[in-house]
């Protein structure tokens, strides 16, 4: 019998995590990649789960078992009527306003159904199994575990082995037969509920305590203790710390560490995995010692965070990834014994989902808006430092007031410290102090005040929740003083990330940085301001590019997607007229700020620049009205692949004239995209040139230029002037086993590099 239940239950959790990346890749063609999208994207499925979840507590506490599978049983068959999801034919998207309403609307239609429904499965499931009468039913929760390695294996399927085989009809077709498989498992645990009431005479059993739900060190039996608001509340907070940090510590590390596709999936599956460890029937590791190792794990993690430390990646990757594993073994398993009797298990798994969407919506709809960094990862470490259970109990009130005046106290005293030193100059004496070639005297200083002298209080307020965790508040507050050196001259965030505009100590050049990758370089000296630097270099491709003769170029109509600092503008002629594509406005902004970047003033004053996904908005674009179209979309861990399908390409040349050429900066560490491009110019009978230039010179390292690869493509050799004959280029042949990407097939995976 259990056997049934937890497949049901795996099934179920499996189809959940199949759908999401399915839907959003039908979608992200006709939508576009804006923020707006994808909010509305998570906000929606965060909702429907919810929606899920309540039903499912309204059906337990509402209906008993015979009429429960009555109504289940007729909602179960009802997304059969719009299965298989499918894009609806004829619903566009409106061409001015928002699409929030539109993709709401559409994603209701497409899925809504089918994920409400199979979203109820995992507490149901579990709330019937605890009325079989079995004799682990007085404690069902270990069937969680199915649920989350169902999330886990279905997280990990899509993109390693559904991805890379199926088209996105295929896959749609698959979940069809997947869904179906589903509802004989549910008919299966039914028949199994009416066989085991009609053995028990259907007389609900009395609620028994749950073996091992109590908290270390307490009398008291959790599962029958009354559950109230205080309680809901821990739940929420216990719930909400792990899926913020999940969030943060992944856009963290793929922006400021290593800009790697797919990174994500390790801290979702750790997330997974923590909930299957911790829901087990006898616990695999003991709570007492998480809860002892985490304060020396956490402290680390938080110095590297807010002093801006690296080091190599494998190291920081075991630092960052282990310490969330640890903190969310630690506030799951807080989770796992306070869970209460069966005959509440649906409401508890509310209030969790409550928690994980509040933690979802605080990272990826407030923290973007509200900070300008990724302040959401310490604030996440210091509240899994409150929730700590603590390791000694004291009810003494003298207590409880050092457990705030000492970490008040502490801080306190280190900012009267700084105060004294700035304003007898001291600090600005150390900053002229050269220690080491990264650091100066008052960077050291810093490191001193910010985590050194904090971190040793902290670590002797360990066993005390609430002073370890305000302690380490007082770094997060310490970090925001102007101690040392602060190199960046513009930091704004948004819902792309994190963008920075630096110089160096000398000034004598600024630097467009979006998480980990620069994006442009201009030079602050007026005699070569408006020399092209970075990816743009004159003695690269793309100088190559505009160098080679080129008939009629100088009127040209040229088109850009993807503006970054402006660089490419340089290479513009009086009489051309050039337009940008730009999807993120506080790009736009940094460009067109000549107090940052002077590129756009100085070489395209006149530049259309037009905002919003790039497919959508050049698709508006006359057809055969460009000469040139330059697609530099693809420097960062997440390539917009809706921009680089075969229909993407197609688009792109209806908009040529003829004699028109593409131009595709493939500059990528991490992301092979001259391989998926090679495939789709092969496909559609285009000839395609790339050169790649690793040769840069000291001279030419200081004046900003970087390794480069672009590629060329046209209908025709003959519109390419003198490119084949240039050295360094190279024709493009493509790989027959490389299946060409479409709207409806791609694996990044496949063209993933992991140096």
């Amino acid at each position: 019998m259990i056997a049934v239940f937890a497949l049901c239950i795996f099934a179920s959790a499996f189809l959940l995590f199949l759908v999401e990346p399915m839907v959003a890749k039908m979608v992200l063609p006709v939508v576009g990649g804006t923020p707006a999208v994808w909010t509305t994207s998570v906000l929606f499925f965060q909702t429907v789960l919810l929606v899920g979840y309540g039903y499912s507590h309204w059906l337990a506490i509402r209906l008993q078992w015979r009429w429960q599978a009555v109504l289940h049983g007729v909602v179960l068959l009802l997304p059969l009527t719009v299965l298989p999801i499918h894009l609806i034919p004829g619903w566009n998207p409106p061409t001015t306003g928002s699409p929030v309403g539109y993709l709401v609307v559409l994603l209701s239609v497409m899925v809504g159904l089918p994920f409400f429904v199979v979203s109820t499965t995992s507490p149901l499931v579990q709330h019937w199994f605890s009325r079989t009468g079995h004799p682990q039913a007085a404690d069902p929760y270990f069937l969680y575990r199915a649920s989350n390695l169902g999330s886990a294996l279905g997280l990990l399927s899509y993109p390693a082995l559904i991805e890379p085989h199926l088209g996105l009809h295929a896959q749609a077709e698959a979940w069809v037969g997947g869904y179906v498989a589903f509802l004989v498992l549910v008919a299966i645990c039914l028949g199994l509920l009416a066989w085991a009431r009609s053995r028990a005479g259907d007389t609900p059993a009395a609620p028994r305590p749950i073996a091992g739900a109590s908290q270390a060190g307490s009398v008291d039996d959790k599962s029958i203790t009354p559950i109230t608001w205080t309680r809901r509340l821990r739940w929420v907070l216990l719930a909400a710390v792990p899926s913020t940090w999940m969030l943060a510590v992944t856009s963290y590390f793929t922006t400021a560490i290593r800009p790697l596709p797919l990174l994500w999936v390790i801290p979702l599956a750790l997330y997974l995995f923590s909930f299957a460890i911790v829901f087990a029937r006898r616990p695999l590791i003991p709570r007492r010692l998480l809860n002892r190792i985490f304060p020396f794990y956490a402290l680390p993690v938080l110095g590297l965070i807010l002093l801006g430390g690296g080091g190599p990646f494998w190291a920081l990757a075991l630092l960052h990834f282990g310490a969330f594993f640890l903190a969310a073994l630690l506030c799951h398993g807080e989770l796992a014994a306070d869970r209460p009797n069966a005959r509440h298990l649906t409401e508890f798994y509310w209030w969790l989902a409550v928690g994980g969407a509040t933690g979802g919506l605080l990272t990826a709809v407030v923290a973007p808006v509200v900070f300008n960094d990724f302040f959401e990862y310490p604030i996440a470490i210091i509240g899994a430092a409150l929730l700590r259970p603590a390791l000694i109990k004291s009810e003494r009130p003298r207590s409880r007031l050092y457990d705030v005046a000492l970490p008040a106290g502490l801080a306190a005293f280190l900012l009267l410290g700084v105060g004294v030193l700035s304003a007898s100059g001291v600090l600005a004496t150390l900053d002229r102090v050269v220690v080491t070639s990264a650091a100066t005297a008052a960077d050291l200083v810093r490191v001193l005040i910010v985590f050194a002298i904090p971190a040793v209080v902290s670590a002797a307020f360990s066993w005390r929740p609430v002073r370890f965790g305000l302690t380490t508040t007082s770094m997060l507050l310490l970090s925001l003083l102007p101690i040392g050196s602060q190199p960046a001259i513009f930091q704004q965030r948004d819902f792309f990330g994190v963008h920075k505009v630096v110089t160096d100590p000398g000034a004598t050049r600024h630097e467009l940085i979006d998480g980990g990758v620069i994006h442009g370089i201009q030079l602050t000296d007026p005699r070569v301001r408006d020399v092209p630097a970075s990816y743009y270099f004159g003695t690269g491709p793309v100088g190559d590019f505009f160098n080679a003769e080129q008939p009629v170029d100088a009127s040209w109509n040229v088109g850009v997607i993807g503006l970054g600092a402006g660089a490419m503008a340089c290479y513009a002629q009086p009489q051309q007229k050039w337009t940008y594509y730009e999807i993120d406005p506080v790009v736009i902004g940094i460009a067109q700020n000549p107090a940052l970047f002077t590129f756009l003033r100085d070489c395209t004053p006149s530049a259309v620049i037009v905002p919003g996904d790039a497919r959508l908005t050049i698709a508006k674009a006359a057809d055969h009205s460009y000469d040139l179209i330059v697609i530099d979309a693809f420097g960062g861990d997440a390539i917009p692949v809706h921009l680089l399908t075969r229909e993407a390409v197609q688009l792109y040349m209806s908009k040529l004239r003829p004699g028109g050429v593409l131009l595709f900066n493939v500059s990528n560490k991490y992301i092979d995209v001259s391989s998926v491009l090679a495939g789709e110019a092969a496909a559609l009978t285009l000839v395609s040139f790339m050169r790649t230039d690793v040769v840069v010179t000291p001279a030419e390292a200081a004046a900003g230029k970087f390794v480069s690869a672009w590629l060329v493509m046209a209908a025709d050799p003959g519109n390419l002037g003198g490119i084949p004959e240039r050295p360094g280029w190279g024709a493009l042949r493509a790989d027959p086993q490389f299946p060409v990407w479409t709207d409806d097939f791609s694996d990044v995976l496949a063209v993933t590099r992991l140096g």
